[in-house]
């Protein structure tokens, strides 16, 4: 990471850090967006639909040109985080855990949307009543991933804790063999913390045939990941793909042409 990052979260680190005392309790999901308009305004929906009004949301938003940032500042309720450019997505988590002022934060992709109310009671209750410090979604390296996460917020300051990509030194984004010489997102907070303080949600059965994703404890879909267009942006095609997924799991949105007028327990109309 540029120079420049290091000493604008060195310097909200040890804001945090003053700061920690002062906590409340209380929940704030943290989206880290870059040039994802689309997805990301189903999300925020889907967020303040299923979640309770006293739940704080934040949007850190990566240098987005695609008129992410004006969307953003018209949005109501969430709290907009804009950066100058792209710091990447572990530094920029790092950013809103550091601005937090809850007890606890979560991790939520800016293309894993929630399925229903109470979804974030599988990453939070461990966390919450103690249980854990960290809880959330296992990856196929035995890791918990921000794709949907909860942190005490104390100990990820308190202890230094981060989510940045790391790779030993000399290797290139070329050699970089995920598990091995380099690391993910969120990928050494685990070992760091002790066994009993980290609480592994599962993944479960991706219900959404023929289309990428899969879901975490049946209450959150990642899509993982979306194309981009050769400005940075979410393709036409992506964003069909994405809301069909959305479609097929109940959830449909009041600008989308595709809707119908099919009604039942399932189908959740987001507007």
């Amino acid at each position: 990471m540029r120079r420049p990052w290091n000493l604008l979260l060195a310097a909200a680190r040890l804001r945090a850090r003053v700061r920690v005392r002062s906590l409340h309790e209380g929940v704030t999901v943290v989206i880290v967006s870059w040039n994802t308009r689309g997805v990301l305004a189903d999300v925020l929906r889907a967020v303040q639909r299923f979640t309770p009004t006293e739940v704080r949301v934040m949007v850190i938003d990566n240098g987005s040109t695609d008129g992410s940032r004006e969307m953003l500042r018209a949005w109501p309720g969430i709290r907009t985080v804009p950066l100058p450019s792209n710091a990447g997505h572990g530094a920029a988590l790092d950013l809103g855990v550091f601005l937090a002022r809850t007890s606890i934060v979560v991790t939520l992709d800016s293309d894993a949307i929630p399925l229903r109310e109470g979804w974030l009671d599988s990453a939070v209750e461990p966390v919450r009543s103690g249980r854990a410090v960290l809880a959330g979604l296992r990856s196929s390296r035995n890791f918990v991933h921000p794709v949907y996460l909860a942190v005490d917020t104390e100990t990820f300051i308190k202890r230094r804790l981060s989510f940045q990509v790391h790779r030993l030194p000399g290797v290139s984004e070329a050699d970089a063999r995920w598990g091995e010489n380099a690391w993910d997102t969120g990928e050494l907070m685990t070992p760091r913390l002790d066994p009993a303080d980290v609480v592994f949600v599962e993944r479960t059965e991706n219900v959404v045939g023929g289309l990428p994703g899969m879901t975490a404890a049946g209450v959150v879909y990642h899509h993982g990941g979306v194309s981009r267009s050769a400005d940075g942006g979410v393709t036409a095609e992506a964003l069909q793909e994405w809301r069909s997924a959305c479609r097929a799991l109940g959830l449909w949105f009041v600008d989308d042409p595709a809707r119908t007028h099919e009604t039942g327990e399932k189908v959740v109309r987001l507007e």
